[in-house]
């Protein structure tokens, strides 16, 4: 089949489908062009505008988080549960929602600017439920933390690691389970079981991995 004789067989296709499987129909045959296209207006945009951007020591992505939270108050709200900042300067953002079960236009433009954010650096942190989390995992995209955090320390908390196989084959310590009681329930953000990570391209790697210590504390 020629590619004008697959677009025709596209079309037709798309035009039979409701408005949601219409989303979910271009996101699977047409992320990668989509995500390509969004890297690079992203790259540009960082390298054009990037001095303007708040220099900040942290960068956290929330998914699925209570948006009811005002988000200039979770700096405070994670201090006052326990969590040591160092006098950082956090971001943190909580507006991104993602259900796979029930996939709708802002899904995919969550993933999309997701996507953006884990290739080019512009996430340190994030939190999500298993589903979302899983999904990035799935594409190397958290830092091993058996590799920065001492054996007995990952000992202590053997029962909340999210354990997982790479694409290379290996088992990573990819993230932690954080439930009701922790600095981020505490705090209102969530009210069922996350998991929190380091993202792979980390640009503030340093600061992140300490804030995700406080979890092993």
């Amino acid at each position: 089949m020629t590619p004008i004789e697959q677009l025709k067989k596209d079309i037709a296709t798309f035009r039979r489908l409701d408005k949601r499987h219409r989303w979910l129909f271009i996101w699977d045959y047409y992320r990668i062009p989509i995500i390509s296209v969004l890297i690079i207006a992203a790259i540009g945009a960082a390298v054009a505008f990037g001095v303007m951007r708040d220099d900040k020591d942290l960068y956290i992505v929330m998914v699925n988080a209570n948006r009811e939270v005002v988000v200039e108050s979770v700096p405070t709200q994670l201090e006052k549960n326990g969590i040591d900042l160092a006098g950082m300067k956090i971001d943190v953002e909580t507006s991104y929602t993602l259900k796979y079960e029930d996939f709708t236009q802002a899904d995919v433009q969550t993933v999309e600017v997701l996507a953006v954010r884990f290739g080019i650096g512009d996430l340190d942190v994030f939190a999500a439920d298993e589903p979302v989390f899983r999904s990035y995992a799935e594409k190397d995209a958290f830092v091993d933390l058996s590799l920065f955090i001492p054996k007995d320390v990952l000992g202590s908390k053997e029962a909340d690691l999210y354990r997982y196989r790479n694409s290379d084959g290996h088992e990573i310590v990819g993230g932690i389970w954080l439930r009701k009681g922790s600095p981020l329930h505490e705090a209102g953000l969530y009210s069922g079981d996350v998991l929190i990570g380091v993202a792979a391209l980390a640009e503030n790697l340093d600061n992140a991995l300490l804030f995700i210590r406080n979890f092993f504390d």
